[in-house]
């Protein structure tokens, strides 16, 4: 049976959202292919949907990557769903994004693993996260 690599791109911004989809897709193919592996990549421009999700069940909250834009509109931003996560003991790696580098100062933010400038090189950087999350929690090469 093939073990399940959850990825999770939170963002509202379509256009981040899908260029940040697709460099993540893109940078482990060579594992997928393996054969041993497979991706589950599920996108979100809207906060709100992932939260129901969680919360009715029909979206696991464990062994995830996700990325997670701050600011995600609607007076939602990642704390809540960060909370939301570590409430119900999900086990993730949480990638914070902004494209304000003092986002990562507040005080009332709960724990993440990355905080991430949205830049030019967010995706490869995200990417690199990414393959160190897989190989730490498969036991395998992303090369």
């Amino acid at each position: 049976m093939k073990e399940t690599i959850n990825v999770i791109v939170i963002d509202d911004n379509e256009y981040f959202n899908n260029v940040l989809s697709t460099s993540l897709q893109q940078s482990v193919t060579s594992i997928v292919f393996k054969g041993r592996h497979q991706l589950v990549m599920r996108s979100f421009t809207n906060g709100e949907d992932y939260v129901r999700m969680i919360r009715s069940g029909e979206l696991a909250c464990n062994h995830s990557a996700i990325f997670i834009d701050y600011y995600l509109g609607k007076g939602l931003n990642a704390s809540h769903i960060i909370k939301l996560l570590r409430e119900s003991s999900c086990d993730n790696m949480i990638v914070l994004m902004s494209q304000s580098a003092g986002v990562k100062d507040k005080e009332s933010l709960p724990d993440y693993d990355y905080f991430v400038v949205k830049d030019n090189f967010a995706p490869a950087l995200c990417s690199l996260y990414l393959k160190q999350f897989i190989e730490n929690r498969f036991s395998v090469s992303v090369d």
